[in-house]
């Protein structure tokens, strides 16, 4: 169950799971800054944080552009309606993803403050214990065959859903220590009427990333694992 509220130019969007009302400080890193348990988090663009909310360890992610228009606007996006924002989107994604038995974290608070014509924004979410990014792993050690096959069951599950995924990299992929992955940010994904050829684009896109990562960190990692992925895809 959620709930969602206006809080002066802020909408926003939280569990009921929470029994205090979400202010819009808390979806600023500022406020965490001198709060118990507050540190960045590997990866991404430096917005996301590790917060504490009741006694609960969470993820506060504040949305930041990358790229070019990122030099420019940082943090700001155009603002077309509360339902059209990036984290209420997401945080819908999510639910769905959850419904269907995914391993995704679960969505706490989500926000967006709008000035003028335009809106920052943050989402709050269950911190995945005992996670590290595929990335890490990589770099480690090399997983084992049955892994590989049971990622691209993952990502079949996820496209059989509907769902794309529109940043599908080795660092948005998490392993635990008894190999089990789970996918993280949603943000920009989209729920696609029916499977046709546009789930091989995140794919390629996957295999693009993890190319590059390979290159530039030399990774434990060489072709036969990518067509394990693609057979445990393809089964």
């Amino acid at each position: 169950m959620t709930r969602e509220f206006k809080s002066s130019k802020c909408f926003i969007l939280q569990s009921r799971e929470y029994a205090h009302e979400f202010s819009e400080e808390e979806f600023t890193a500022s406020y965490w800054q001198h709060q118990p348990g507050h540190q960045p988090t590997a990866g991404g663009r430096g917005g996301s944080y590790l917060v504490d909310i009741d006694g609960r360890q969470a993820v506060l992610r504040c949305y930041q552009r990358g790229g070019y228009v990122g030099k420019l606007l940082s943090d700001q996006y155009l603002w077309l309606g509360w339902r059209m924002t990036r984290p209420w989107r997401e945080w819908h994604i999510l639910l769905r993803a959850l419904k269907a038995g995914l391993p995704v974290p679960v969505p706490i608070a989500a926000c967006a403050c709008r000035t003028g014509l335009w809106y920052r924004a943050a989402l709050i979410t269950a911190y995945l214990e005992d996670t590290e990014m595929l990335t890490q792993r990589l770099q480690r050690e090399k997983l084992a065959p049955e892994s590989w096959h049971q990622l691209g069951l993952l990502i079949k599950r996820l496209h059989a859903e509907g769902i794309r995924h529109a940043d599908l990299n080795s660092d948005n992929v998490l392993i635990d220590s008894k190999n089990l992955f789970y996918l993280i940010d949603f943000d920009k994904a989209r729920v696609m009427n029916r499977i046709d050829d546009w789930q091989w684009q995140p794919l390629y896109r996957f295999q693009r990333s993890i190319d590059k990562r390979n290159r530039k960190l030399n990774l434990n990692y060489d072709e036969d694992d990518w067509q394990l992925l693609m057979d445990g895809y393809q089964s």
